[in-house]
């Protein structure tokens, strides 16, 4: 028989297992669009015309991308918390910080912002980086607001999510029966899902996801780490526009 502790990480791997699927299929659109095509032609080619390949504007691709992230990482993971574990939601690090996690944070967010600043203003001259960020590419006449406005919106709640999933999630559920071996189990995946950005990325990854699950290891709290993620992420996507004469 498994104990407790052990039924516990063994849901908590399994719920990650299916949800990591779901973003890596339906969160897709290619595959979204070639499963539509196939069973629901009709709406497939209503996806294929206003998300996959729309000419007029990239935003409903992004959010599509975005909310279907916002769906894999939350759904499974919150239906577990509340449905088979039934703990509050403050056992995975969305408790609003306390006055001693508040003030860590003060602290932390302007050195850890300041280590990634000049690691980010450099990876902002390299192809690689501009080829793929900012994700919200204009199309030629689109003006830039409102739909970057939006999109910036739809960004950071996808990061808010992550954090949830990678840090909250995965690093409390797992704590019980792995200790702090559950930030390390953690990085795991979370480095897998940048496989396909830049290798200084991936690498960085690996970096980011030890230091966040510490903090929310320690603090309780993913609430830096979301604050951190949104900045370096806006921050990436003010220089790429930049280094493209956009700004």
């Amino acid at each position: 028989m498994l104990s407790p502790a052990d039924r516990q990480t063994a849901g908590v791997l399994l719920v990650s297992c299916l949800s990591l699927t779901l973003l890596y299929y339906p969160a897709n659109r290619h595959w979204m669009l070639d499963w539509l095509q196939q069973w629901w032609p009709a709406l497939g080619l209503s996806f294929r015309q206003q998300v996959a390949h729309n000419p007029d504007t990239d935003l409903y691709r992004v959010a599509y991308w975005a909310l279907a992230s916002i769906v894999s990482y939350c759904l499974l993971p919150l239906l577990a918390i509340r449905l088979i574990d039934r703990r509050p939601l403050s056992d995975f690090g969305l408790a609003w910080p306390d006055r001693a996690t508040l003030k860590a944070d003060l602290k932390l967010f302007p050195l850890f912002y300041a280590v990634m600043l000049p690691l980010v203003w450099w990876a902002s001259g390299q192809p690689g980086f501009l080829k793929i960020y900012p994700f919200f590419r204009l199309s030629s006449g689109e003006s830039m607001w409102p739909h970057w406005l939006l999109w910036e919106l739809l960004y950071f709640a996808q990061f808010a999510a992550l954090e949830f999933f990678f840090r909250g999630y995965m690093v409390h559920g797992l704590k019980p029966r792995l200790g702090v071996s559950a930030i390390f189990v953690m990085v795991l995946p979370y480095c897998m899902i940048h496989f396909e950005k830049p290798l200084l990325e991936s690498l960085a990854a690996i970096i980011a996801g030890v230091a966040l699950g510490a903090l929310s290891y320690r603090y309780r709290s993913i609430w830096l780490g979301i604050a951190l993620h949104c900045s370096v992420a806006l921050t990436m996507d003010l220089m790429a526009l930049w280094r493209k004469g956009l700004l």
